[in-house]
């Protein structure tokens, strides 16, 4: 009798993971009790193939499992404008997270996983952050400028002790996490300070690493049950780690912060950085009693979001770029013929160049459609019963727009895995926009920091193809594709040909 109740209980347990719980879900793979479909993707070199290959067989919408989460995939640009844009209010929540970020030692705070009110305060806030320290403005162009400037110096410093190749993503790592940390903590990333970026940047690279695993598709939803597993115990506890590390280093800077303005008069004090202008409204709104909103560990988890973010994919952004016109370099010679009927000399470029350059705009475009770097996305939630591709959806649902099936649809993109910037141009040679090309997402979620983001990247791009010829190392930077929840380019180095002497 006795097996005969485990046998019952057995053949429930796996008909409400196999059937059940998928019932109302658009179709996709079946999933495992407990691990989800995290072992096919794991069959997969990266996850991108196996959600590609997913679409494939089950449509433009279907549903895959992370653990006993259902994440509902839509594929279709059309469909994605639809949902996401058209009724964007309907889908702009973040899936109940907490298991993890608490997990992880940062609670749910920041601005990546809140919902509600909660999230667009603090959405507007960082907006208003931004535009108020210069974006669009030649204040943020000018820090952006200064880190250009800086990295010529250390390329050339390592161009006159040796001829051997330079590892330039390396170089850009620091320039942009200086960028980022200045801009939050008011201070730039100079020889003396270089120690603490790379121990920050590599903490980063492990964790968001670890984040795109297909272990990570598993403990995700509740790392506290699966560290208790051997298998999952050592990967989740060196994440947690390298997370709460970083979480400590942003509550460090945070304090110094408060230290500093502690004898401020907060009704004439001007910020200079980000860190600064939250805790000067923090200040204002307790004395208005309307403080609810600001709070320290919410800072905290605003500095993570906004410095990780900030960093890790705009770099490795142009390390996808410069690999590219290592391998492309008919592209990377029509940039700089271009480069030198407009520019003419070493002269710093900037944004007010742009418009006159239209292929380098292209060449930008174009690697970031390649580089596909997030290619999952941020997982988005119904913020009530929803109708999804005539599926019934229910509030709080898992649903994601899929960036890396849009970005390789060859309805949009023909031959999407070849490096072609001509996609977007015009027949005149003028820039084309491709509604298409989303990689900073789309709808109420898409990137805060795009902005900033766009111009770094043609910033940088710019100045360094004017100054040097990029070349090929001892060999060539390899463009496969890696697990991680940003795709970064494996590490590679090149030559730098000076191009005005």
């Amino acid at each position: 009798m006795v097996l005969l109740y485990l046998f019952l209980i057995f053949v429930t347990y796996i008909l409400y993971h196999t059937w059940w719980k998928r019932r109302g879900l658009p179709p996709g793979p079946t999933p495992l009790p407990l691990f989800g479909n995290a072992l096919e993707v794991s069959k997969y070199p990266c996850t991108e193939e196996a959600l590609k290959a997913w679409q494939k067989i089950y449509g433009d919408v279907f549903t895959f499992w992370t653990g006993d989460r259902a994440i509902v995939a839509v594929c279709d640009y059309e469909k994605i404008v639809h949902y996401f844009v058209k009724n964007g209010e309907l889908f702009q929540d973040r899936p109940d997270d907490s298991n993890y970020t608490k997990y992880v030692g940062r609670g749910d705070h920041g601005v990546v996983h809140l919902n509600g009110d909660y999230w667009k305060n603090q959405r507007r806030f960082v907006l208003h952050a931004l535009r108020d320290f210069g974006l669009g403005k030649d204040l943020m162009e000018q820090r952006v400028i200064e880190e250009c400037e800086d990295l010529f110096v250390k390329i050339q410093k390592t161009l006159s002790k040796s001829s051997s190749d330079v590892d330039l993503p390396n170089f850009i790592d620091v320039a942009i996490g200086s960028i980022i940390n200045n801009l939050l903590f008011g201070y730039r990333y100079t020889e003396d300070k270089l120690y603490e970026f790379d121990d920050l940047k590599q903490r980063v690279k492990q964790y968001v690493t670890a984040s795109g695993q297909p272990a990570a598709l598993i403990y995700r939803s509740n790392p506290q049950f699966y560290e208790k597993l051997p298998y999952f115990k050592d990967k989740l506890h060196r994440m947690r780690k390298q997370a709460i590390h970083l979480v400590d280093f942003f509550k460090v800077r945070i304090l110094e912060h408060v230290e500093d303005l502690k004898n401020e008069d907060m009704a004439t004090f001007t910020p200079t950085d980000i860190v600064a202008c939250y805790l000067k409204e923090k200040r204002n709104r307790e004395v208005d009693g309307e403080d609810a909103y600001f709070t320290d560990q919410q800072l905290v988890g605003l500095s993570f979001d906004l410095w990780v973010a900030g960093q890790e994919t705009t770099a490795n952004t142009l390390g996808w770029a410069f690999a590219f016109m290592i391998h492309n370099q008919d592209a990377q010679k029509k940039v700089q013929e271009e480069l030198d009927a407009v520019i003419g000399s070493d002269r710093v470029i900037t944004t007010a160049d742009r418009p006159q350059l239209p292929y380098l705009q292209a060449v930008c475009n174009e690697s970031q459609r390649l580089a596909n770097l997030v290619p999952t996305n941020v997982f988005h939630a119904t913020s009530d019963d929803v109708e999804v591709d005539g599926y019934i959806l229910k509030k709080g649902t898992a649903i994601t727009p899929l960036l890396c099936a849009v970005l390789s649809d060859e309805k949009y993109f023909p031959e999407p895995r070849k490096f072609k910037p001509e996609r977007f141009l015009d027949n005149d040679g003028k820039p084309k926009k491709v509604d298409e090309n989303i990689p900073f997402s789309i709808g109420k979620r898409q990137c805060l920091g795009e902005g900033l983001a766009r111009m770094e990247i043609f910033l940088v791009l710019a100045n360094i193809l004017n100054r040097y010829k990029v070349l090929p190392g001892a060999e060539l930077p390899s463009l496969e594709r890696t697990r991680g929840f940003t795709v970064g380019p494996k590490p590679y180095k090149c030559k730098l040909q000076p191009r005005h002497v």
